[in-house]
């Protein structure tokens, strides 16, 4: 189903989150113990709808829950478009909650949905319509997520200043002046099948390095397993001419890198490094590898790329605009199940709140010890929190 299955999710707007080669790598790497469920949905022989699930059995204490989720969300960045035709997302809604009604489930949690989804509203009354009568169905919004909407003009991106495109501009010029040659080009060039593991290892190297300065030690050093899980995922998505792992250079200088990727009409901007000491700290690199990046987008059918969860002001200076980013769980209205969903949730924020919030971002960077990677229970909990 491997072809069926990324045509579909293209046609229907989904992120690259959702196809199949991201699914399968992210089973294979943190799916143990859990329960497959990939749910097909067919009109007169045609797909409609494809909901990867899975259903785990997670402990917190002496608390366990049965959850169900999408393929994919844990221990990563995604975020989802719902890999349903509209023109049937009420007929769907109805078979999934029949079938998955078999199942044994305290929670359901559908997201996190991307802030790009305008549907949201039409599909959270759906479910409140055919499960809220034996369930209860909360929504929350926790994030906001970044996109540059491309203009298809010389601005490029709609909602970048003229006094940002000059910006920019003049940290070029800074830059030429820190290398004390005008001419020095710099070049742009994205990663290949004979150098795309020197290209990830060198990225991932810069990328340490760079929060190693403010006493922390980056996306794969405090993601569990999170960088074999890349390198696998960049160098199979390269085989689909999807990956975008961007090398910036200036003479014998790398600059840094973006890691990224395409699907569709998204360009889907993952993570950065960039050389961030010495002289160049005053050039604004940051700006400089976003400008190369964008002359690549340009020359594409991309309509917007997509920079993920957070808040940033850096980004709304390039024109950015903030989406929120919905999450839609649904809970078991059996009376056993609302007794251990309220004591998980309550265990959860503990976790989050002692754990993440006061040990791991305020306590740990102070020690003079090594990080250590994230808990796997806080990654699977967090968003309940």
């Amino acid at each position: 189903m491997q072809s069926e299955w990324d045509e579909f999710m293209e046609s229907v707007g989904c992120d690259i989150f959702l196809t199949y080669d991201w699914c399968r790598l992210w089973w294979r790497h943190y799916g143990k113990g859990h329960r497959l469920c990939v749910f097909v949905f067919r009109c007169q022989g045609d797909m409609v709808g494809l909901i990867p699930m899975y259903i785990e059995k997670l402990w917190l204490g002496p608390v366990y829950l049965r959850i169900g989720k999408i393929v994919g969300t844990d221990f990563t960045s995604a975020t989802i478009i719902p890999p349903i035709k509209k023109t049937v997302q009420k007929e769907i809604i109805q078979e999934l909650y029949k079938h998955i009604s078999c199942l044994r489930w305290d929670v359901l949690y559908l997201g996190p949905i991307a802030g790009i989804y305008r549907d949201f509203d039409v599909m959270l009354q759906l479910f409140r319509e055919y499960l809220g009568r034996d369930n209860r169905i909360r929504s929350k919004q926790k994030f906001v997520q970044t996109y540059y909407m491309l203009s298809g003009k010389e601005d490029k991106i709609i909602g970048l200043s003229q006094k940002q495109q000059r910006n920019i501009r003049h940290k070029y010029k800074t830059l030429h002046r820190l290398l004390g040659d005008d001419d020095t080009t710099i070049v742009s060039q994205f990663a290949s099948g004979e150098n795309v593991k020197l290209f990830f290892d060198d990225f991932c190297e810069m990328h340490r390095r760079r929060w190693q300065t403010v006493g922390k030690s980056g996306y794969f050093g405090e993601w569990p397993g999170s960088r074999q899980f890349h390198f696998e995922l960049a160098r199979e998505q390269l085989r689909h001419n999807r990956l975008r792992l961007l090398r910036v250079k200036a003479g014998t200088h790398t600059l840094g890198y973006k890691y990224a990727y395409e699907f569709g009409d998204t360009y889907m901007e993952y993570l950065d490094a960039r050389l961030d000491s010495g002289k160049f700290r005053r050039a604004g690199l940051g700006q400089i590898m976003f400008s190369e990046q964008l002359e690549k987008v340009v020359q594409k059918r991309v309509k917007y790329i997509d920079a993920l969860c957070g808040k940033y002001a850096h980004k709304q200076h390039l024109g950015g605009k903030m989406l929120p980013v919905h999450n839609l769980f649904v809970y078991s209205g059996k009376l056993n199940s609302r007794f251990r969903n309220f004591l998980f949730y309550v265990l959860a924020w503990l976790l989050c709140t002692c754990y993440y919030k006061i040990w791991f971002y305020r306590v740990a960077p102070r020690l003079p010890f090594r990080r250590r990677p994230l808990w796997k229970i806080w990654a699977s909990t967090q968003m309940f929190v």
